[in-house]
């Protein structure tokens, strides 16, 4: 199976699976024009990730991972890079806030001391 870069970066952007020409690689200004071929133009683009990030969800939207299977992390990460230039949106990006891990058998032990000043 061929990597769906197109497919994963579109999906990346709009948190929709779309079909689209899958070249081989990553192409930002043929991705953004067959988005705008699907209704996706970089204006609906913008309010659709303004509008993400106003619900204080992730955007760009999470890839499952068998969509972009085949797509290198670094090149995949590259790629979106240059089309969020494209869109004038690259300094726009949230993160899901990360859970309480919970402690290991040392961080209790470092939690429990208590230096000498404090008077036990």
């Amino acid at each position: 199976m061929n990597p769906q870069w197109q497919a994963a970066l579109g999906f990346a952007l709009v948190g929709a699976r779309l079909q689209f020409f899958e070249p081989g690689g990553p192409d930002p200004q043929a991705l953004l024009t067959e988005l705008a071929s699907a209704g996706w133009s970089v204006e609906r683009i913008s309010v659709h990730a303004h509008q993400v990030v106003a619900d204080e969800q992730p955007w760009p939207h999470p890839v499952p991972s068998q969509l972009r299977a085949g797509c290198g992390p670094a090149q995949f990460y590259a790629a979106l890079t240059r089309v969020r230039l494209l869109l004038g949106l690259e300094s726009m990006e949230t993160r899901p806030p990360s859970g309480r891990s919970k402690l290991n058998p040392d961080e209790v032990r470092l939690m429990r001391e208590v230096p000498p000043h404090h008077g036990h």
